[in-house]
């Protein structure tokens, strides 16, 4: 289930429905601003902390999924391993060697792939880009709100 969040913006110079009531003195029109204001931030902290959420959601699940084909994985390869080995030993007629040369093949081959796997980790971005962008929006949006209660005043 996923949560939304609605923002609604207001401007400073919504009037009540019904008709035009009196203008709102400054007072009331500052209240006004720093209450959506503190409502935009309520909203944007919610936001976030459900963007979060979901993206650890999202990690804690394939990292269990990565748990769970390692370990199919782990018993795979060996047996597969000890075929190997047997296999390299009756054709060298060395057991020993046959067992080196197919530990070393694994050691590389699971030294590439924990490389490129860590890589990709690092760049996984867990942030809340979508909270981030939304609160560059609400600066814009409250930069213009106040250039307007500015305006009106002049």
């Amino acid at each position: 289930m996923q949560d939304d969040i609605h923002v609604t913006r207001t401007t400073v110079t919504d009037h009540p429905p019904g008709g035009a009531g009196p203008e709102p003195s400054l007072g009331e029109l500052f209240k006004q601003l720093a209450q959506d204001s503190a409502t935009l931030v309520k909203q944007e902290v919610a936001l976030a902390k459900v963007e979060m959420r979901e993206n650890l959601r999202t990690a804690t699940k394939d990292a269990a999924m990565i748990a769970v084909g390692g370990g199919l994985l782990l018993v795979g390869l060996l047996v597969l391993t000890a075929f190997l080995v047997a296999a390299l030993g009756d054709l060298l007629d060395n057991y020993w060697l046959g067992a080196l040369l197919v530990g070393l093949l694994f050691v590389v081959i699971g030294g590439v792939l924990a490389k490129k796997n860590l890589d990709n980790l690092k760049k996984d971005d867990l942030g809340p880009d979508q909270t981030i962008q939304t609160l560059k929006e609400d600066k814009r949006w409250l930069q213009s709100e106040i250039q307007q209660a500015k305006k009106e005043l002049a």
